[in-house]
């Protein structure tokens, strides 16, 4: 946990590669059931393309906005601690 923001390893399990198959393209950027996890599938998408970087998936859609006050700007925070470590190696 960093700044108040709980953080944690995304399920990349083999069975949820399935839920972003398609006849059409390389690959869909949604799940193919509504169950499936958004996140999850979102993060298989992601690591389809990134495999050979470190990468990470920030799920902000349920903190991102505030109402009409605007962005919330929710995992800021924890991305600039993020990189000034990596900076400070």
């Amino acid at each position: 946990m960093s700044h108040g923001i709980a953080a944690g390893l995304m399920p990349l399990w083999d069975d949820y590669a399935a839920e972003i198959t398609s006849p059409f393209a390389d690959l869909r950027n949604t799940g193919s059931i509504a169950r499936a996890g958004g996140s999850i599938t979102a993060a298989m998408f992601l690591k389809a393309f990134a495999e050979k970087y470190t990468w990470a998936h920030l799920d902000i859609a349920g903190t991102a906005w505030q109402g009409s006050k605007g962005a919330t700007g929710r995992p800021v925070p924890m991305l600039t601690q993020y990189l000034l470590a990596k900076q400070a190696k």
